[in-house]
């Protein structure tokens, strides 16, 4: 009621006024600023970031600074007691455990085929994602495609495919055995898999379990710091600090890369895992045309054939949805 609105601190109605404005048309500000991030990323990194700096440092401080803006997008919102309320250590391992385990073996068998197969073939598998994450999202959340979004789908992994392409700066052909290639080939189309698998879990717990957005990416920046730093202490055989070759100038992109995934997140539970590929797509396109504005990288036809196709299934995707079950 009034009064009760009177009450509330300002700073958490304006909190609470932004998530509803971004939230709105099924997320469609959380998109849009998923596709800018994720396409000025790249950019951000070859700036800021001194060539030999460990990359183990710069996912732990993007880690931290992901916990650091959801504990404060918590306090700004005044929800830290209603997000913890109900928390215990074995609930955190169920939502956060999962999600994190496919992630793991998605960047093993990643590894794998970045060893087995040339740039082209990889970037070009790599895009089924996209197909196995509307997949996973059906079987585990119950969300249908239509027909005509099915056809979406396809039309977006081969405009990615395009980008993945021109993407490729070196695109001689390697001599691989069929062994390798074979090897390569199930380990990125399995990495590939796990990534929609994990993202169909990720929404079921947003979604169906209807987890704080910002606990559960707390949460997963945890447990994901903690096996890195246990993977670091354990392989690690440099004797140069963790985060050598930093600078002040280097928290810029980590600060992005974390706040961003607080994005995903968000992303997750207001539009689902598959309309956040469309933000990829549009990411990966503002990607190039930022190399094109700012470091004179000249566009490639792949990139231009792949916007009208990008645009074609965003509008498919948007127009045509499955229709309403009768009851």
């Amino acid at each position: 009621n009034t009064s009760e609105h009177i009450r509330t601190p300002v700073v958490p109605r304006a909190m609470a006024a932004i998530g509803a404005l971004l939230s709105a048309h099924h997320g469609l500000g959380y998109l849009a600023i998923h596709a800018g991030q994720f396409g000025a990323q790249p950019l951000l990194s070859r700036r800021f970031v001194t060539p030999g700096t460990p990359a183990t440092s710069l996912v732990l401080a993007a880690e931290a600074a992901k916990v650091i803006g959801c504990m404060g997008m918590l306090k700004a919102e005044g929800r830290v007691e209603e997000a913890f309320k109900d928390w215990s250590f074995q609930g955190f391992l169920f939502a956060a455990g999962v999600p994190s385990i496919t992630y793991l073996v998605q960047n093993v068998c990643l590894q794998v085929a970045y060893q087995k197969l040339d740039g082209i073939v990889f970037n070009i598998l790599n895009q089924t994602k996209m197909l196995f994450t509307a997949l996973f999202v059906f079987l585990i959340v119950g969300r249908r495609q239509s027909r005509v979004q099915c056809l979406a789908l396809v039309i977006l992994t081969a405009a990615g495919m395009l980008v993945s392409y021109s993407e490729v700066p070196d695109r001689t052909a390697k001599s691989r055995s069929f062994e390798s290639f074979a090897l390569g080939s199930c380990c990125i189309l399995l990495g590939s898999a796990l990534s929609g698998l994990g993202g169909a879990i990720a929404e079921w717990v947003l979604q169906r379990k209807r987890r704080d957005s910002y606990l559960f990416s707390s949460e997963m920046a945890v447990l994901g710091s903690a096996v890195i730093l246990i993977n670091h202490w354990t392989n690690s055989s440099s004797s140069d600090g963790l985060f050598q070759n930093w600078t002040r100038y280097t928290l810029i992109p980590v600060i992005t890369q974390g706040w961003g995934g607080i994005v995903v997140g968000l992303i997750s539970k207001t539009a689902g895992s598959v309309r956040k590929g469309f933000a990829i797509m549009v990411g990966l396109i503002l990607s190039c045309v930022l190399k094109w504005l700012v470091e004179g990288e000249s566009l490639r036809w792949s990139t231009f054939v792949a916007v009208p196709l990008v645009a074609v299934s965003i509008y498919l995707h948007a127009k045509y949805p499955p229709a309403a079950k009768q009851a």
